[in-house]
């Protein structure tokens, strides 16, 4: 009983982003999301009492998956720089194929200043990324002449430019084309010639032969609730 209670939750949640990436946060309700779930209204309400208790189910469900792909990726590079490129690459594949950090980014978009438990998760991106960045400068892998702000302000471009090129509905080859191109470019700028080396700019499972096509989304990073791969298409 409680795993299929579980179930119904995890179906309401993914039906909850799949419905506010494809329509906003405004225009998302409680009737479209029961119906996306294929769950009746009161199952529903059993599970989550309005609109609001889901938009930040789901911004927590971005967060977490945010946080265990950092963590996932620290442990398999020896060096910070290289675990924010990647984390740069898995939010290109999300922002271009995963409703969940879709619909987190856009709820943020249009409640963040007006609801205390509204996360900017736009800004959640932005300051862990900055908190690699933080820990590369640790490791002497930076430029010194490079200040530790003005690299923050290139950073957090690559991730804007990155989600504003998702968000027009480019597709996710040219996405993470893009964001390769800009870290090659970055690297010259930001590191060391003799850590440059060492460094891999494009999304690691993409960088050998025999992986996926380069149409496929093939960053590090697990779709939220059901342990598959992230890469869904966007709602809509």
């Amino acid at each position: 009983m409680q795993e299929r209670s579980e179930r119904t939750r995890n179906r309401l949640l993914a039906a909850a982003a799949e419905v506010i990436d494809k329509y906003g946060y405004a225009d998302a309700t409680m009737s479209d999301i029961s119906r996306y779930a294929q769950v009746t209204k009161g199952a529903l309400y059993f599970h989550f009492a309005s609109k609001t208790e889901l938009a930040q189910q789901v911004q927590q469900r971005s967060c977490d998956l945010l946080n265990v792909t950092i963590e996932e990726l620290r442990g398999a590079n020896a060096s910070a720089l290289q675990t924010l490129i990647d984390l740069t690459h898995s939010l290109a594949c999300w922002m271009s194929a995963e409703p969940t950090v879709r619909a987190s980014l856009r709820i943020g978009r249009e409640r963040a200043g007006r609801e205390q438990q509204v996360i900017d998760y736009h800004l959640a991106c932005v300051s862990a990324a900055w908190r690699l960045l933080r820990q590369a400068r640790a490791e002497r892998v930076l430029h010194e002449g490079v200040a530790q702000e003005d690299a923050e302000t290139l950073v957090a471009a690559l991730i804007a430019g990155t989600e504003a090129t998702a968000w027009r509905g480019v597709p996710y080859r040219e996405v993470a084309a893009q964001a390769t191109s800009m870290w090659t470019l970055l690297l010259s700028v930001l590191v060391r010639a003799e850590a440059q080396e060492q460094l891999r700019t494009a999304p690691p499972a993409c960088a050998g032969e025999g992986g996926p096509p380069p149409d496929v989304c093939c960053a590090p990073g697990r779709a939220p609730g059901d342990g598959s791969a992230a890469g869904r298409g966007p709602a809509g």
